[in-house]
């Protein structure tokens, strides 16, 4: 899925801060219900171009690893928490309904704990790459 973003500053090791607002959001089909509006994330340069704050990017998002990693930070806890509830029945262990569902909220806790983990091993694979400079701040003032 291909984005456009505003460059707000460059990094080191070729990662960019970019941001989704005005002009790249108008252009963007989910703008109305967007989260990101306003708020910087971390992108990679692949192309090596230089940037500079203000240029407009266009952002490739792999439609496969962007299901994925939301499945892993949203859904994973939510599957988690019948794991939980149950697990003091599977042990035959006698508890009463208010310990299960502290189980089923730790279990909920251990879904944001492994996506938390996940985001720190595997998360540079799952950050956007910038594939190519669609304005240049210069062109956009003339």
């Amino acid at each position: 899925m291909y984005e456009q973003a505003s460059v707000v500053s460059i990094e080191e090791n070729g990662m960019v801060k970019v941001t989704c607002g005005s002009s790249a959001c108008n252009s963007c089909k989910s703008s109305t219900f967007c989260s990101t509006k306003d708020r910087e994330f971390t992108a990679y340069n692949k192309t090596g171009s230089p940037l500079s704050a203000g240029d407009v990017v266009e952002l490739y998002l792999p439609p496969g690893k962007t299901v994925f990693a939301g499945f892993i930070a949203l859904l994973l806890p939510v599957l988690l928490f019948p794991l939980g509830y149950y697990l003091p029945t599977i042990l035959k262990i006698n508890v009463s309904e208010g310990i299960q569902i502290l189980f089923g909220l730790g279990g909920i806790a251990l879904g944001f704990l492994l996506g938390r983990l996940f985001s720190k091993v595997k998360g540079r694979e799952y950050i956007p790459e910038i594939t190519r400079i669609v304005e240049e701040e210069s062109q956009v003032e003339e």
